[in-house]
């Protein structure tokens, strides 16, 4: 887990997680952003086989299904599946407010997660690819491109895919450049 003096070394801009959120009873996503060697955050890019956001770079995440007991299960049982790693190599230590996006109707819940350790395999159906992005390159403005779609609409080149959308302004959001 990343430590609380590291975590302020980050300069990450979150909330400690609020265990009021623990029974949410409406619909709603979470998605996992996973915190590799307090230097890297992990991207997927979407099964062009999804139902939303197909071909998207994402954190990993998804839907609540009815067995999950709060937003941070759902992150962690989403990241988990899709990355197919322990999800005990997944250590949620912190939130963002929720976001709405285009293709979902209901609010997305970002939790902030250490990742203990990298997965060698991801699940085909879901993930097309996975993604390393160091911190310092995600934080560097000159990185970011301001395309003006619509406000906030910024984005990020991985390799030859766009970071863009939600994920985008979730990114932004948790590094201090929104």
């Amino acid at each position: 887990m990343l430590q609380k003096n590291k975590i302020l070394k980050l300069k990450l801009k979150y909330k400690e997680l609020n265990i009021q959120n623990e029974s949410k009873k409406e619909n709603y996503a979470a998605v996992a952003i996973l915190i590799y060697d307090e230097k890297e955050i992990l991207f997927i890019k979407r099964s062009n086989d999804m139902p939303t956001h197909k071909g998207h770079i994402a954190f990993p995440g998804g839907k609540k299904e009815i067995d999950d007991l709060s937003i941070v299960d759902t992150a962690t049982r989403e990241a988990s599946e899709e990355l197919l790693i322990s999800r005990t190599d997944v250590q949620p230590f912190g939130q963002l407010d929720p976001v709405d996006t285009i293709e979902f109707k209901n609010k997305v819940y970002p939790i902030l997660c250490s990742l203990s350790k990298l997965p060698t395999s991801y699940n085909k159906s879901e993930v097309q690819s996975v993604f390393l992005v160091p911190i310092e390159e995600l934080r560097d403005t000159n990185n970011w491109r301001f395309r003006g779609v619509y406000p906030q609409d910024w984005v990020f080149k991985i390799e030859q895919e766009t970071l863009w959308g939600a994920t985008a302004k979730i990114t932004r959001e948790l590094l201090s450049l929104s």
